[in-house]
């Protein structure tokens, strides 16, 4: 009776063991639950594909405009003379150039910018007499502004036909200085002139169909 007694107590033991153990394990388990750290993704951006959308082009810059000053002066035909307005183009006229009638030349800086089919860097000037035809070519020297190491051989002096169609490129020197560009041209009439990019195809041709005949 007495190993029977032992061995029940035994058993009770283990039992009791168990109990302790499987409490303790959840116990456990419980606080290493609560232990354990959760990433708190409250606070995290929301998650942005790269754009696929092309980016827009930018806005070409819009030819320049003049301020709208006037400069004018008397020629004497026997002796030539020279007009010039302050930051912008002089005209040298030659001894004999000026048609009978002609004594004043006038030149201004057109508030206006070039059509927008031609690209300039210089705004448009207006040489009068408008419509004047010269028994010798006059000098016509434009300055303009351009950045540093600017490829003039891209660049002409753009002069306004008699017809006023279009422009006309003209045979064009250039020449800088610490002020800026300043480009050389002969003209035999007066109407409009600027400097401008080089065009291989007219954006306005001429409408006289004896033009190419002249």
């Amino acid at each position: 009776m007495t190993v029977k007694r032992t061995i029940g107590t035994a058993r009770s033991t283990r039992i009791g063991s168990f109990k302790a153990f499987s409490v303790g394990a959840l116990f456990a388990v419980g606080l290493l639950g609560s232990a354990c750290t959760v990433n708190d993704l409250s606070g995290s951006s929301a998650f942005n594909p790269p754009s696929t959308e092309t980016p827009s082009t930018s806005t070409p810059a819009a030819n320049p405009k003049g301020t709208g000053e006037t400069a004018s002066a008397k020629i004497d035909n026997s002796t030539g003379g020279v007009v010039t307005m302050s930051d912008g183009p002089s005209i040298e006229v030659p001894p004999g150039a000026l048609p009978e009638g002609v004594e004043t030349i006038t030149v201004t800086s057109s508030p206006e910018p070039a059509p927008a089919d031609y690209k300039t860097v210089s705004p448009v000037f207006v040489f009068g007499p408008d419509g004047t035809v010269f028994l010798k070519p006059l000098k016509v020297s434009i300055p303009f502004t351009a950045p540093a190491g600017t490829d003039t051989s891209k660049l002409t002096m753009l002069w306004s036909r008699a017809r006023g169609d279009g422009f006309d490129m003209v045979q064009t020197e250039f020449s800088s200085s610490s002020e800026g560009y300043e480009a050389a041209g002969e003209v035999t009439h007066f109407s409009q002139g600027m400097v401008g990019e080089k065009y291989e195809t007219d954006p306005r041709p001429s409408t006289d169909p004896y033009a190419d005949k002249k």
